[in-house]
């Protein structure tokens, strides 16, 4: 089963809020006076985090021997 979270989304389509049910959205409408009749609530999947890769640093004359 895949997790979702839920965005919100204003009415210009910018997303304001991610949150983990859709009462902590609306609590963030309600908050920042957002009105809901012109927001839309959105599932998405949950994120998942990126792999990082280190960069190894290249020191001059450090491999020419």
């Amino acid at each position: 089963m895949k997790r979702l979270v839920h965005g919100l989304y204003d009415h210009d389509g910018i997303l304001r809020f991610i949150g983990l049910d859709r009462e902590a959205c609306v609590a963030y409408a309600e908050l920042f006076d957002l009105s809901l009749a012109r927001c839309s609530l959105m599932d998405l999947p949950m994120p998942l985090p990126l792999a990082v890769r280190s960069r190894q640093r290249m020191i001059p004359g450090a491999g020419n021997s």
